[in-house]
């Protein structure tokens, strides 16, 4: 038992370093890519490399480590297609932006350079705080790996105040941020499959993006409270079901 128990313990250090090495690192680069984006005087071109070179490098790394599994980066057909009807919920919270539709004013290039970075964004932030943070967590207990990485993932838009961002709206912004989060760490959870996080969550980054300009607070927040109450209710749905969502020679988790 005392083995056992000082296995963990190693594994959940090791871990957690890889995570803090790993984050530092990500968000070292992006801010590196913000500064040299500005010096030459094209935005989001250097943040686009950044958020293809660091997804390939981890991808080749964990593969390399064969550990794309272990950290969720698994087929979707493994997933069951017969109970994907509980993916839904999800639809509706990446879609909840297009409720005014979308305004886009920019060149074809500025177009293509901020869907990459967006889904770029998308990757990196899900295998961060999804597989690496959950993962390391949960060689202590999953109930404090799926808390954890949904606060730390909202407590990280609080950082929107040092560009000089509405107090009310990065308030609002970090819960919404939190019940997203919930969402993607309890859909990890039951199905150890990282991508359909990495998809919903780079859908909203684009329709965050391109959303209609002077809308008003209200109206932000309205479509915040959408996602905030779906995103609840479907991550207690996601708690509650006992459906069997991944089929069994893909149950590594």
């Amino acid at each position: 038992m005392w083995v056992r128990k000082s296995m963990t313990n190693n594994k959940f250090k090791s871990e957690i370093i890889f995570f803090a090495i790993m984050i530092s690192v990500y968000f070292a680069l992006v801010n590196l890519a913000n500064i040299l984006s500005v010096a030459i005087n094209i935005p989001n071109s250097i943040n686009a490399i950044v958020e293809i070179i660091f997804p390939i490098a981890v991808i080749v790394y964990l593969k390399k480590k064969k550990l794309l599994s272990y950290y969720g980066i698994n087929k979707l057909k493994w997933l069951h297609y017969k109970n994907l009807l509980f993916c839904i919920p999800m639809i509706i919270v990446a879609l909840t932006n297009l409720r005014y539709g979308i305004h886009i004013n920019y060149s074809w290039y500025q177009i293509i350079l901020i869907s990459i970075e967006s889904l770029g964004v998308g990757f990196s932030e899900e295998i961060l705080f999804r597989s690496f943070l959950m993962k390391a967590i949960m060689n202590k207990s999953s109930i404090v790996a799926i808390s954890i990485s949904s606060i730390v993932f909202g407590m990280l838009h609080i950082f929107n105040l040092f560009s000089g961002a509405d107090v009310k709206l990065t308030i609002a912004q970090v819960i919404y941020a939190t019940a997203l989060g919930l969402v993607f760490a309890m859909f990890f959870y039951k199905t150890n499959n990282v991508i359909p996080c990495v998809m919903c969550h780079s859908v909203i980054n684009i329709t965050n993006t391109f959303l209609p300009k002077g809308l008003s607070n209200a109206q932000m927040c309205t479509g915040w409270i959408i996602i905030i109450i779906t995103s609840i209710f479907y991550a207690y749905y996601l708690h509650k079901t006992g459906k069997v969502l991944i089929k069994k020679y893909c149950a590594k988790f």
